[in-house]
């Protein structure tokens, strides 16, 4: 699922698909530019919302104004948002299944 896509920003972030086996370790992508990839965990991303201007040390391809600081993390703030609504239809799917196989 893209978040923004270079007709419209900056930037090509999207939920890239990945198996990982926590919800923490799912990795949001961000393109700069065709060369400029960086990933960035569940949990990082956390962390740049609570601290955003944390993001131009780990972006480097390109010089990141306030304006697209604010526009990456309220992208991240979209994805963490999907993550979270994911992962919690999974345990409520997970929990059925222990109820109809007779579990607790």
């Amino acid at each position: 699922m893209s978040y923004s896509r270079w007709i419209n920003s900056n930037f090509y972030t999207y939920w890239c698909s990945s198996k990982v086996y926590s919800f923490e370790d799912e990795l949001f992508a961000v393109h700069t530019d065709l060369e400029g990839q960086y990933m960035f965990t569940y949990s990082e991303c956390k962390q740049f919302i609570e601290e955003p201007f944390e993001l131009v040390s780990r972006i480097t391809s390109t010089s990141l104004s306030d304006d697209d600081v604010k526009e990456l993390t309220g992208y991240m703030k979209e994805f963490i948002h999907d993550v979270d609504l994911e992962y919690s239809q999974k345990i409520k799917q997970d929990k059925r299944l222990i109820e109809l196989r007779g579990g607790m």
